[in-house]
């Protein structure tokens, strides 16, 4: 989005009135309120309060700030502060404004910021007088869309003991666990399936008889040996695996990686 026009307020320096804003129309004006109005080409009026770092401070001691951000939000809802210079915090807690140590405290600047808005002007900063225009530029091609899709936040899993085993086998890691364990129901299962070469057409998506090979390795097993779930009254090997003899042949699988 670009700029069809700019209102500068006539009590602006003589520098920021002679400022083409992307070569939009451009007008000289005695504002009500704010420094400048933009007119964007989505319709959108933005409303901005210049202040350098020293106007700044100067206008929250006197409390001319305040009263001029009131004013800002009743002409637009895309209202901005735009403070054209660095504040910092110096090594005492107090404000470093354009490189000059002042007395005022980091906390109560801030609380004052904070306060702007809350009042529901946004704050925002230009590296200098010579980031002006481009930082209104920069404002005026965001979009204005009254609502803002955002992207629903991944919910957190706690591994559990049996995972947190299993992610510690060569190949697996945190990657491969939650498909495997939802194929082979616990980590005993997965076990099994992992160290048994043998498995006729079962496959598991990304874990091949390369993978099998690494840990059967880093377990110490011999190529007669295989892990198994046994029944602890019969000694036998357990009949059911659930899930994991369910698992239906992957097409066009094959037992490499």
């Amino acid at each position: 989005m670009t700029i069809q026009a700019a209102f500068i307020d006539s009590r602006e320096p003589e520098w920021v009135q002679q400022l083409a804003f992307g070569g939009a129309q451009v007008a000289v004006t005695l504002l009500e309120y704010g420094d400048l109005l933009v007119a964007a080409d989505d319709g959108t009026m933005i409303a901005v309060e210049r202040k350098t770092p020293s106007d700044l401070l100067g206008s929250i001691a006197d409390g001319r700030l305040f009263a001029q951000l009131a004013g800002l939000v009743g002409v637009s809802r895309w209202a901005y502060l735009m403070v054209t210079g660095e504040l910092s915090r110096g090594l005492d807690g107090k404000v470093v404004a354009d490189g000059r140590p002042t007395g005022w405290g980091w906390a109560s600047v801030q609380g004052a910021l904070l306060q702007a808005q809350e009042m529901g002007v946004f704050v925002v900063y230009a590296a200098g007088d010579s980031d002006y225009e481009p930082a209104v530029l920069r404002l005026a091609a965001r979009s204005h869309r009254v609502d803002t899709l955002i992207a629903p936040v991944k919910a957190p899993k706690v591994l559990t003991d049996g995972e947190r085993i299993l992610t510690a086998l060569p190949g697996i890691g945190l990657e491969k666990v939650e498909t495997l364990v939802e194929y082979t129901a616990s980590a005993a299962w997965a076990i099994q399936f992992l160290t048994c070469l043998d498995v006729g057409n079962t496959r598991i998506p990304g874990i091949g008889i390369g993978t099998k090979r690494a840990i059967r390795k880093a377990l110490g097993l011999k190529d007669d040996q295989e892990l198994a779930v046994i029944c602890s009254d019969s000694g036998n090997p357990a009949e059911e695996e659930p899930q994991l003899m369910s698992i239906p042949a992957m097409e066009g699988a094959t037992s490499g990686e």
